[in-house]
């Protein structure tokens, strides 16, 4: 990191492990033995990682929370200490997309179906709350992680991104779309995939200067050019687009390899993803193959959720097409002569707002729409296996 840089933001930087901020310094050489008899995390521990910091810096989490923007729910939301059967409530998806049309991001509703619970992991006793929830691998939201809420006001300096991201050796991968829609992708294999297909999307290399500058000229249609930047940092598996950004690790600390209520499984961790939107870019819905823990850090982005259990009526690309665990329906305008099942999905949605941090189980359906500039660095970290039965009904 530059000298020019810390110094403007040395407010906004965790303290280093020799505690240079006094009482903001790391938990490891306090924090006591509080591991099993096998020499496993023990919850306290987990929800207490030595290499994050204890609170926040001063006036921090204030600033965070004034940038949010409050949503009024359809119905209240009940978050008692372990989630109930039913929780996530769901509804007809095809109420959610008339009362806020994927297509006209910035035509805010008076209310949206947000059926998740939000935890404060400023409190402990949410933070624990949170982990149960976590263990029960069902989605919800964490705010107010004195790490995180640092790295929003640091990535809010669009100043002090040009240059960290100017840092890299290369151009990152940016995909290029000539609408709003973003449908993934793999190259196709065989002479069988090949055939009829064409890739929706380009991918192309661009720095982040000259993806800012593309991202914030002015749109007046979703069917003008969009560009998707990202950045990655590979974990030591690899597996990830060059160029290989490490500093990330460092911005985002809470994604560090280190087992804690973000990371389930650090060995199996898949490196960290940042993505950056611009407004009323969609990724088309889909699933991951494990957990997903998402960190929005500038900006708002809406996502649609689905339990796995809508697999059947999500008229998903087969596994070995190139947009494979994809829905092949458009969202924005589905054609329900040829889906007819996708009539009976039922979703829910939330808006992430900078700080906010959601926690995604294994094989549930995420539909995602930039509602501005925005951008969120996420980390998928081992498999939960509760809803392969579902999955393999679809064929996966």
């Amino acid at each position: 990191m530059s000298t020019h840089i810390s110094e403007r933001h040395t407010d906004y930087y965790p303290p280093n492990k020799d505690g240079h901020k006094g009482d903001y310094n790391y938990k490891g050489d306090r924090l006591p033995n509080m591991r099993n008899e096998n020499g496993e995390k023990g919850e306290e521990e987990i929800l207490n990682p030595p290499h994050l910091m204890d609170k926040h810096l001063p006036n921090v989490k204030e600033r965070v929370e004034g940038m949010k923007r409050e949503y009024e729910r359809y119905e209240p939301v009940q978050c008692p200490p372990e989630p109930d059967p039913d929780y996530p409530l769901h509804y007809p998806l095809t109420d959610i997309t008339a009362n806020w049309p994927p297509d006209s991001p910035s035509d805010r509703p008076s209310h949206i179906y947000n059926s998740l619970c939000y935890f404060d992991y400023s409190d402990p006793v949410q933070r624990a709350t949170a982990y149960k929830y976590r263990l029960a691998e069902v989605p919800f939201v964490v705010r107010g992680n004195p790490d995180l809420d640092n790295t929003v006001l640091r990535w809010g300096d669009i100043t002090y991104m040009n240059e960290l991201f100017g840092k890299a050796e290369e151009p990152f991968r940016c995909e290029y779309s000539e609408n709003n829609h973003f449908m993934f992708w793999r190259a196709p294999q065989g002479r069988k995939q090949t055939k009829n297909f064409v890739p929706p999307t380009e991918m192309i290399k661009m720095t982040f200067q000259e993806w800012y500058a593309k991202a914030t000229q002015e749109r007046t249609s979703k069917d003008d050019p969009h560009w998707y930047f990202r950045a990655s940092a590979c974990s030591k598996s690899g597996g990830c687009p060059a160029p290989d950004f490490q500093e990330i690790f460092s911005e985002v600390p809470i994604f560090q390899p280190e087992e804690s209520l973000f990371i389930a499984a650090p060995k199996k961790q898949r490196g960290v993803h940042c993505r950056f939107g611009m407004t009323g870019v969609i990724a088309e819905n889909h699933f991951d193959g494990s957990r997903n823990m998402i960190a929005l850090l500038g900006g708002e982005r809406r996502y649609i959720l689905s339990h796995p259990s809508n697999c059947r009526n999500m008229a998903l690309f087969p596994k070995d097409h190139p947009s494979g665990r994809h829905s092949a329906v458009d969202w924005s305008d589905p054609d329900f002569s040829t889906f007819p099942a996708f009539e009976d999905v039922r979703s829910h949605e939330v808006v992430l707002q900078p700080g906010d941090v959601l926690y995604l189980p294994t094989h549930w359906f995420h539909y995602i729409i930039s509602l501005g500039f925005n951008y969120q660095c996420n980390t998928r970290s081992g498999k939960n296996y509760d809803y392969d039965s579902l999955m393999d009904e679809c064929g996966f």
